[in-house]
């Protein structure tokens, strides 16, 4: 009884957040990515599949489609909004493809009802990747509320976190019944990993500030490569394989958690839409290239990013690490954070030659709400000291 009580609270939350939310059309589970695995198996996607996404997201993403049998199939990306483009998107990429995942790059909201009416007709299931731009809009329109599904995050680096997290949603009510069918597949964690995950998360809101940011990231990634703390991707993952006990929902903890922070998120959104433009106001005539949106698009970014026009992306992180600046390399392949291993994944050098060119020069500035006007201001600063103005 008490959880249906919390999924009843949680769906009113999110209902109240988005307006397209509803009672059973929410999955919850223990990481985003194994909220899109889950919409696939929901499908019956399987070997000879194909599932389209764009060349310039997380490995995680073509993961989850090679661990139901499928093939990832790869699109560029637009430069101006670091999209799929759409303009590549046509019955040749879709030849054989089961589904399409439009991801919300950085928070920059795709605009899916154009994929979907290219999509649809061929009878391609439209799947909105929402991980990056929880409250972002398009032409009015929560991400996620336009595509047959969509999935979410909470994982640490995302505005809204429980540590690890996720959860899908099914906008179709022709598909619900297959995600309430596979559902009760996936298991809760062990209470050993929630009460690990609570230790991190704890930490985490103690010690997680700007200034420490290169050194809490060396620290976790040196602690994740040793098995000593549960990590965001594991080293499995990272090699395209799929790990043990991949398939679980989301714990009570976890759902506790994020429907506290759900109720708070406004506070976010207002926090990151100022810093932004806090941003804007100081890079305009910076030697940079910055996100090209339209009157359509209504950001909540996840990070803001800057594109170089002729410094060293890796140069420019050398030294932000050496003046304790928070600076992304998001992303440093097409398949973030793999850099040699693309094979794994079905990618192969050339496929997606826009996404290549801007992993190589791409920067992302923190705007979660640790960022306030002298930590922008340090930023600006910084970026300025590298001649990039």
């Amino acid at each position: 009884m008490a959880v249906l009580c919390m999924i009843v609270v949680f769906s009113s939350v999110l209902y109240g957040i988005g307006g397209f939310f509803s009672l059973n059309t929410k999955f919850l589970f223990f990481k985003g990515r194994v909220a899109l695995y889950a919409i696939l198996k929901s499908l019956n996607i399987g070997p000879g599949d194909k599932v389209v996404l764009p060349g310039f997201t997380c490995i995680v993403v073509p993961n989850a489609v090679r661990y139901v049998g499928a093939t990832p199939v790869y699109v560029d990306i637009d430069p101006k909004t670091f999209n799929i483009d759409i303009s590549k998107i046509d019955q040749k990429s879709l030849s054989g493809a089961r589904a399409i995942v439009v991801q919300h790059t950085f928070g920059i909201p795709a605009d899916v009802d154009s994929v979907k009416n290219i999509a649809s007709p061929l009878g391609c299931v439209t799947i909105e990747d929402s991980c990056q731009a929880l409250g972002s809009k398009y032409k009015g329109k929560e991400v996620g509320s336009s595509g047959d599904f969509s999935f979410f995050s909470s994982q640490w680096s995302k505005p809204v976190t429980t540590g690890l997290g996720g959860w899908a949603v099914v906008n179709n009510p022709e598909f619900i019944g297959n995600m309430e069918r596979i559902y009760p597949e996936f298991d809760f964690p062990s209470w050993a990993e929630v009460f690990e995950l609570r230790v991190q998360y704890f930490m985490h809101s103690i010690f997680f500030r700007p200034a420490l940011f290169w050194f809490l990231q060396e620290l976790y990634r040196a602690l994740s490569l040793r098995g000593i703390i549960m990590s965001s991707s594991s080293i499995d993952e990272l090699e395209g394989h799929m790990p043990l006990k991949y398939a679980k929902s989301m714990s009570r903890w976890q759902k506790s958690i994020l429907l506290r922070k759900l109720q708070d998120f406004d506070r976010h959104i207002e926090h990151r839409k100022w810093v932004v433009s806090m941003y804007e106001k100081y890079l305009e005539n910076f030697e940079i290239d910055v996100a090209v949106l339209s009157k359509c698009h209504d950001p909540v970014f996840l990070r803001y990013p800057v594109v170089l026009k002729r410094h060293d992306k890796q140069v420019v992180l050398q030294h932000a690490r050496r003046a304790g600046i928070e600076l992304g390399d998001w992303f440093l392949s097409p398949v973030h954070p793999n850099c040699n291993t693309w094979g794994s994944v079905g990618y192969e050098r050339g496929m997606c030659p826009i996404a290549e060119s801007v992993c190589e020069r791409i920067i992302n500035l923190p705007c979660h709400i640790g960022v306030g006007e002298k930590y922008v201001n340090r930023v600006a600063d910084f970026l300025s000291s590298e001649g990039l103005n």
